[in-house]
């Protein structure tokens, strides 16, 4: 399985729990469905944290980095943007990734979350996230250290 989050899945996150929630609370009372919130938003919460230890489980194989020393001279280091979501678990690793590479590189990063804003993506032809883009190429999905210096190195000028 890809290791990325479709934005459907995210969708389906983000107004599933409410519409559960308001479903029972309207069955059950208000304390249902403040029961069904919480346990909804403290098990994402969950679910983001450990999922570096259930992802061979889940179906998506590991996300053990691999990292590696650059021993390439930057010149000058490109603009790196990367498209994440609120509930996709491998937005926090690539994101962790890119700052532990910043530090070294001293590249320029911006985080955009498209959770609420999917179009910033569908209408560059992308339908996951994570997405890095360095000067209108694109990585989707998750990388390891090494893959995400690989693809920066391509953009040294």
């Amino acid at each position: 399985m890809k290791q990325e989050c479709k934005i459907g899945m995210i969708w389906f996150t983000w107004l599933g729990i409410p519409i559960l929630s308001i479903g029972f609370g309207i069955s059950q009372g208000w304390w249902a469905a403040a029961f069904i919130l919480i346990v909804g938003v403290l098990g994402q919460i969950f679910y983001i944290r450990s999922f570096p230890q259930l992802s061979k489980f889940l179906g998506y194989g590991s996300v053990n980095d691999v990292t590696v020393e650059s021993t390439q001279e930057f010149k000058s280091l490109p603009m790196v943007t990367l498209y994440t979501a609120n509930v996709c678990p491998f937005c926090p690793i690539v994101k962790q990734r890119l700052i532990n590479l910043q530090r070294d590189l001293k590249f320029e990063l911006q985080e955009i979350d498209i959770t609420f804003k999917p179009s910033l993506i569908k209408e560059k032809g992308f339908q996951s996230v994570p997405i890095i883009e360095i000067e209108g190429d694109y990585w989707v999905g998750n990388a390891t250290s090494a893959q995400i210096l690989s693809f920066i190195a391509k953009h040294n000028q």
